[in-house]
């Protein structure tokens, strides 16, 4: 507020000859008023044309009412480019008016008003754009985010053009829209969109960008806002291509996998046939079939190529078989087994074996429980191996145990456990895994493929049960086959089928 004595004048009144008010005349004025009107002199000036109207357009009519009597309302003025407001105090006098000014300084916006001066400062300066639509789908607002994401809509964002009109302005810029019929056909989806103020929905801008559009309804109409998500959008296309390009080298991987299981067997079968030739011939010189070997050296070579060759065999029978496995190339019959007769078996096959080596062989599995529904050949070759395995890594006094329990789910577990050298933590998923080189020296000094295992693993997966494997440098190591619930047989309603022998690893 101006520190100044209030500005009084007094006012003639002007009237015609119908006696109705034209003008009223500043007739004197203090300095004060000529200050706040700006004018110098005031007296003799008319209000009208005389300068005072412009800076105070409210004026002519309070003191036309003060003719009537006292009036004391506040009425805008200009302060230069200000907005101020002037309380305007004043009555009747003879022949005129008379009145008291007083600046009450630059105007302060209503509440409302400020709320509104705020929201729309935020929306200018928020990192999203929006545009507010009234009741009938005109513009009423379009923040300068906005403008700058649709450069080339920039300059019709004005208030009043319907949303139909800027729907249609957009086709027409768009570049991708290159007849009438797509473009009446964007604009129609778009309206219906709209409309029914559907979910978010990602736009493709022409010049590649991507912007989410989110329609709410708001008191007297339809505030639409936008999201830039190009990077996101980005950043999926990227997250495609990655998968896309892990879904071809997975496919590639599995095409090399099958061809190196197809290759491995057709070459362990192109081996077996001369290893055949080279056995049958050792058998034949060590039974002298034709006649004495003469120098008895002779007979202990033909024995070691005999034992040489039946290792041999052994081998490219175990990759056969895991190629097999691989390719799916292997049937699995379906029948009831006896795992305490296989089990008794197997480990009658290689109590020889275990003698020659100082290790115990126990085994705990009872008559009383439920046959197996499996390929017999394929329980017989997964006991083989894990008591092969079992005997070959434990040291001299040790014990193999087998077992076989009914599991409370109804599956049945069976477990080979004994008192070996044990395989370090860091090894164990690498003893899973065929042709993967271990670090470890027992895998190192052991015979064989080292796939004995591995193909373990992949004939109880057959079946549907699962493998686990547990062990510990210098305790040992337990493996665990659990078969699930539906391929326990009751031993009343099924015959055991007929097992087949038991062919010992290399």
């Amino acid at each position: 507020m101006l520190q100044l004595p209030d500005a009084v004048a007094l006012l003639k009144a002007h009237h015609d000859c119908t006696g109705a008010l034209t003008d009223l005349e500043w007739l004197s004025a203090n300095p004060a008023a000529e200050r706040l009107l700006g004018i110098t002199p005031l007296a003799g000036r008319r209000l009208r044309g005389g300068g005072t109207d412009a800076a105070c357009p409210g004026l002519f009519a309070a003191l036309a009412d003060a003719l009537h009597g006292s009036v004391e309302r506040t009425v805008a003025a200009r302060r230069g480019a200000t907005s101020v407001r002037w309380r305007v105090a004043a009555g009747p006098a003879p022949g005129g008016v008379c009145t008291v000014l007083t600046d009450l300084g630059p105007e302060t916006p209503t509440l409302a008003e400020a709320l509104a001066e705020s929201l729309t400062a935020a929306l200018e300066h928020s990192a999203e754009s929006f545009a507010l639509f009234d009741h009938a789908d005109r513009l009423v607002h379009a923040n300068g985010r906005l403008k700058r994401d649709l450069p080339d809509l920039a300059d019709q964002l004005v208030p009043g053009i319907s949303f139909e009109e800027l729907a249609r302005r957009f086709a027409l810029a768009d570049p991708r829209l290159t007849t009438e019929e797509e473009r009446s056909a964007w604009v129609a989806e778009r309206l219906e969109r709209h409309r029914r103020l559907e979910p978010p929905v990602v736009v493709p801008l022409p010049d590649g960008r991507w912007l989410l559009s989110r329609e709410h309804a708001v008191p007297g109409g339809v505030l639409v806002h936008y999201t830039d998500v190009t990077t996101l959008k980005l950043n999926e296309e990227r997250l495609r291509v990655r998968e896309a390009e892990a879904r071809a080298a997975r496919a590639e991987a599995e095409s090399a996998s099958r061809a190196k299981s197809a290759f491995l067997a057709q070459m362990s079968h192109e081996l077996r046939t001369p290893l055949n030739a080279v056995l049958g011939f050792s058998e034949m010189l060590l039974s002298e079939a034709f006649g004495p070997l003469g120098n008895p050296r002779y007979h202990s070579y033909a024995g070691d190529i005999r034992d040489a060759g039946t290792h041999l065999l052994a081998l490219i029978d175990d990759i056969l078989e895991l190629s097999r496995l691989d390719s799916g190339g292997m049937p699995m019959a379906e029948e009831g087994v006896d795992l305490d007769t296989l089990s008794l078996r197997v480990v009658s096959a290689l109590q020889e074996v275990a003698r020659e080596g100082d290790v115990r062989m126990r085994r705990e599995v009872p008559a009383t429980l439920p046959l197996l529904q499996g390929d017999a050949q394929a329980l017989t070759q997964m006991l083989t191996n894990l008591l092969s395995n079992a005997v070959t890594h434990t040291r001299p006094g040790g014990e193999v145990v087998l077992t076989a329990h009914l599991m409370p789910e109804g599956g049945i577990g069976l477990m080979v456990a004994d008192t070996g050298v044990g395989i370090p933590t860091a090894e164990l998923p690498r003893i899973l895994h065929p042709f993967e080189p271990s670090d470890s020296t027992i895998a190192r000094n052991s015979r064989g493929t080292g796939l004995g295992l591995p193909i373990v693993k992949r004939l109880v997966e057959m079946h549907g049960g699962r493998m686990e494997l547990t062990s510990e440098p210098g305790v040992g190591t337990a493996v665990v086959l659990v078969f699930p619930a539906d391929r326990s047989l009751p031993r009343d309603r099924c015959r055991p089928a007929p097992l087949p022998p038991v062919i010992l690893p290399a």
